[in-house]
């Protein structure tokens, strides 16, 4: 009798361990919107290396890697196929118009917010329509924002509960933050996102290329403050919080080590073997060239990651120097660059 228990109870156990074995759990599955840019890439094929099933907005799903499963969305156009919110654990949004392509007409400046705030209403609708079905949601939604909010704010430290600024950039993430009523259900994450640093595009290309002619300069007075973060870095932690349940509400994702643009420019010099030595270019010589997008360049604030380095997340790139040794020690090896 002894010996008919015992192997009932080996039986139950290896049964158990079989039934927990991680290639018989159902695959997590996340829905990611601007999939193939600079930040979605890197955030879809950290996620695929963790197991997750991927799954792509795009206007053209036929295009996208065949690591990622394509489903159909064009928000201009309010369309979406809902089915790929189905089952999905968590749905992340990063697409949106770029603030830096073309310059700021009144009708740029509505298609910029609209991009924003439409693209935004429109998961959040089919999301609901999930749930009036009786279907599961995504269990969190993890939303793109940005430090434009502060505004040109000087050498003041800013955290998440600081007043908004002035100016077009804050009011579009204003109206940015607003868009998006997801039901109660959902645990909602918005990232105020800094700039962020990538050879492949972005802020840092455009900042490396006068320095390679010799030509490098810092805009303005040097004294506006650059808040950035390593798109590792930001990949890191936007998986950091799909994973982690107390990580709810508005996150600053800069890293610790914000810098005047003065400092930022001498240590990009460093790192591109070429020094800034040229005078500083005048203020409203910029405002004459780029008008009202000026503000991007001129402006600046000085944000505290703070909040959500006390969740746990940690940084690996926390200083500048290492950033950028990071981003360009490879090339120097391979090129000489």
């Amino acid at each position: 009798m002894k010996q008919g228990y015992l192997f009932a109870d080996c039986v139950s156990i290896l049964i158990a361990r079989w039934l927990a074995h991680p290639y018989l759990k159902p695959m997590k599955i996340a829905v990611i919107s601007g999939v193939s840019g600079l930040v979605g890439s890197e955030v879809a094929e950290s996620l695929i290396k963790s197991g997750y099933q991927v799954r792509g907005l795009s206007r053209s799903p036929g295009r996208l890697p065949s690591s990622i499963q394509g489903y159909h969305w064009d928000p201009d156009n309010g369309e979406l196929d809902e089915s790929c919110l189905e089952d999905a654990s968590t749905l992340i949004h990063l697409a949106g118009e770029n603030i830096a392509d073309g310059r700021w007409t009144e009708k740029r400046k509505r298609e910029i917010i609209e991009s924003r705030t439409r693209s935004c209403n429109l998961l959040a609708d089919g999301i609901k329509n999930l749930a009036s079905r009786g279907q599961s949601t995504p269990e969190s939604v993890i939303l793109a924002s940005a430090i434009g909010y502060y505004g040109n704010r000087g050498d003041e430290m800013l955290s998440e509960d600081s007043p908004p600024g002035e100016g077009f950039l804050s009011e579009t993430t204003i109206e940015w933050e607003k868009a998006g009523t997801f039901p109660a259900t959902v645990r909602e994450v918005r990232l105020r996102i800094g700039v962020v640093l990538s050879r492949e595009g972005g802020a840092l290309r455009e900042m490396e290329r006068p320095l390679k002619l010799f030509a490098g300069a810092v805009p303005g007075s040097g004294k506006q403050y650059l808040s950035w973060i390593h798109f590792k870095d930001l990949a890191r932690m936007i998986q950091f919080s799909v994973e982690t349940d107390s990580v709810k509400g508005i996150y600053n994702a800069v890293s610790p080590d914000p810098r005047t643009m003065d400092s930022f420019m001498k240590s990009l010099g460093k790192a591109v073997g070429r020094p800034v030595y040229l005078p500083n270019v005048p203020g409203f010589a910029l405002k004459l060239m780029l008008g009202e997008m000026s503000e991007m360049i001129l402006g600046g604030a000085r944000i505290s990651s703070d909040k959500i380095q006390k969740t746990g997340f940690q940084f690996e790139f926390s200083d500048l120097d290492s950033a950028l040794e990071n981003l360009y020690a490879g090339k120097k090896a391979a090129t000489g660059a």
